[in-house]
């Protein structure tokens, strides 16, 4: 009987040790005291992402954006991050590894959408943890004073990189490939300039607050009220 109790004692503790390893850690809200930005390039290497004949392989415009607002947070005196700086596949998991081992932080991770139906446009921004709703609602407004651009809305998603972040995470989607338009647009170098200058702005502004970044010239002569556009519905793809 003593046997059966102490292995039956050794059982429990052991599932109570692999429970404690594994459970999330507590999310800290650094969303106005962060000194550090984890850029996120999605996808990459043998990973394309979305591919349409419109905007090319995402894990292509993705690396792009994330450069151009490393570069402009940098400029910005934020210290910056990259979970990957060349066209190399990296897992959610170390992704994720990446953007908690860093102090005081937050997390913005690069993606453009893909539907079906082509005539599908327009920006969104997912979070998980409601201390990331203000910076995933400041990037969709700044977004949103892009021409002609398409409101899909902010909304909570339970993705990876997200779910298991501890300071504020959000992940934006620049647009969708598979639209004519806008997978055009993706092409363009001054439109990615123009996407990394709205993130850029709106990771500063959650910082410091407004009127403290300075942009180009030329992206911010591109700018106008936001729009009306189309009205948020579910998402069309899953990362």
């Amino acid at each position: 009987m003593p046997r059966l109790i102490s292995r039956a004692l050794a059982i429990g503790l052991l599932a109570l040790l692999t429970a404690c390893a594994t459970a999330p850690k507590a999310a800290k809200n650094t969303g106005k005291t962060f000194t550090t930005v984890v850029v996120d390039a999605g996808h990459g290497g043998k990973d394309n992402g979305a591919y349409r004949r419109f905007g090319g392989a995402e894990k292509i415009a993705t690396l792009d954006v994330a450069q151009r607002l490393d570069r402009k947070l940098r400029e910005s005196e934020i210290k910056t991050v990259m979970t990957r700086s060349s066209d190399v596949f990296i897992s959610l998991d170390q992704r994720v590894a990446i953007e908690n081992s860093q102090k005081n932080a937050i997390f913005v991770s690069i993606h453009f959408n893909d539907s079906r139906r082509r005539g599908i446009h327009g920006f969104e921004t997912y979070y998980h943890s409601g201390d990331s709703f203000d910076l995933a609602n400041r990037i969709q407004g700044k977004l949103m004073t892009i021409p002609h651009s398409a409101n899909r809305g902010v909304h909570t998603a339970n993705f990876r990189v997200l779910r298991l972040a501890y300071y504020p995470a959000v992940l934006v989607e620049c647009g969708f490939l598979s639209n004519r338009s806008e997978g055009s647009q993706a092409r363009d170098w001054e439109y990615r300039e123009l996407l990394a200058d709205r993130i850029a702005e709106a990771i500063v502004e959650q910082r410091y607050g407004p009127g403290v970044y300075r942009g180009s010239a030329q992206v911010a002569a591109q700018s106008q009220p936001a729009s009306t556009g189309q009205q948020p519905v579910p998402p069309a793809v899953q990362h």
